[in-house]
């Protein structure tokens, strides 16, 4: 029965991998210079999936050993697997960051261990690991410590890449939550999930690497095409999403102001009482860029002023107004429902409004009322 299942299940990771590869090469894009890095990205994960696929039909056909600790062959793929898609996460918040020079620096040492590896096996040959007695007993031979070698990188790329991405997220959600004001579908969660995803498949390839059984492999191989698909899924749509935060990604450069005089008379309360009296805050959509040519003054120059003056972003601040005439709305208007007035106060969905309103009065907007309506 446990044949049968993993025969099912390598078939369907073959196809996905080998499916998904095809789409990833054959997508179509618009013709923008912003998604060069992407297009690079499409084609180094088609070649990945291939990969995948034919490594997997391999051992599927030549009936290779997979009950093998700190195996070459799943080091080799768990190491590219996760520097493959991790740095195709990283393009999508910041594509400058990735460039060939460092794409090679993350494949080299994989390739320089695989050349010691294949060096070496010849002379020396490659024990089979069943059990961590006999990894005890053969631990200082050559080959294997190549491998051992290889597992230590591995961790180091673990730990490495996840704090390369956390830092590039944070840097991404910064930049999008100073120009949006409604930025959370364009944060893209679905990018944190897929790395917490990748972190936890490489963290559990990690344990298997002691403790591996063919119940394992199986569990393991249902994961990955999980994965495999849903993150194509969510990868190809990006495009979808460049078309918003663009501007974030690729900024215009300003014309920098040369006019003292007039640098005298940018003076955040005067700004501040223009936008609050014009109520220019309620406008649907509204970002910074507009906001910055309402005001005839450069998008980093307000951005600035709302950093250093309010001592928050862009988001934080235009919301925080939308809430406090949310509030007066309340109670001028007691028959207005909960949609009506989050759209009267700029909020296109009545969800984020009500996100906004709890993560600021610490209250959902019906109990707030509730406690307001006398």
């Amino acid at each position: 029965m446990e044949n049968h299942a993993s025969l099912f299940v390598n078939t369907a990771l073959i196809m996905v991998c080998a499916a998904m590869a095809t789409v990833f090469l054959t997508l179509p894009l618009p013709p923008n210079k912003g998604l060069k890095k992407y297009k690079v990205s499409l084609r180094f994960l088609a070649g990945a999936y291939l990969c995948i696929s034919i490594l997997k039909l391999s051992f599927m056909s030549f009936h290779v050993a997979t009950v093998n600790l700190i195996s070459m062959d799943i080091l080799t793929v768990s190491s590219i697997r996760l520097s493959l898609f991790s740095i195709a996460l990283i393009i999508l918040l910041n594509p400058q960051y990735i460039t060939r020079i460092y794409l090679v620096k993350q494949l080299s040492p994989v390739i320089i261990l695989n050349l010691l590896y294949w060096s070496i096996v010849t002379k020396w040959g490659d024990p089979l690991i069943l059990n961590l007695d006999r990894l005890k007993e053969h631990a200082l031979e050559p080959t294997l410590f190549i491998r051992e070698l290889f597992l230590i990188y591995f961790i180091f790329q673990l730990w490495y890449l996840t704090n390369l991405f956390i830092t590039q997220l944070k840097l991404y959600e910064n930049q999008v939550d100073n120009y949006f004001t409604e930025s959370y579908h364009l944060k893209m969660p679905w990018v944190k999930f897929s790395y917490l995803a990748i972190l936890l498949l490489g963290i559990s390839s990690l344990i298997s690497f002691f403790f591996i059984s063919e119940l394992w492999i199986l569990i393991f191989s249902i994961c990955y095409v999980i994965y495999y698909l849903v993150f194509a899924i969510y990868y190809i749509q990006y495009p979808k999403t460049f078309v918003f935060i663009e501007p974030v990604i690729f900024p215009l450069t300003e014309i920098t102001e040369t006019n003292g005089k007039i640098n005298k008379k940018l003076v955040w309360n005067e700004l501040k009482k223009t936008i609050i009296e014009e109520k220019y805050y309620l406008k649907p959509g509204v970002n910074i860029q507009d906001m910055s040519h309402f005001l005839k003054i450069g998008r980093t120059t307000l951005s600035m002023y709302i950093n250093n003056e309010e001592g928050i972003n862009f988001n934080t601040w235009i919301n925080s107004l939308r809430i406090e005439e949310a509030k007066k709305l309340f109670i001028e208007y007691p028959k207005h429902n909960l949609i009506e007035i989050s759209e009267m106060v700029g909020f296109s969905e009545s969800s984020n409004f009500s996100r906004h309103f709890k993560v600021i009065t610490k209250v959902s907007p019906s109990i707030w009322r509730q406690n307001h309506q006398s």
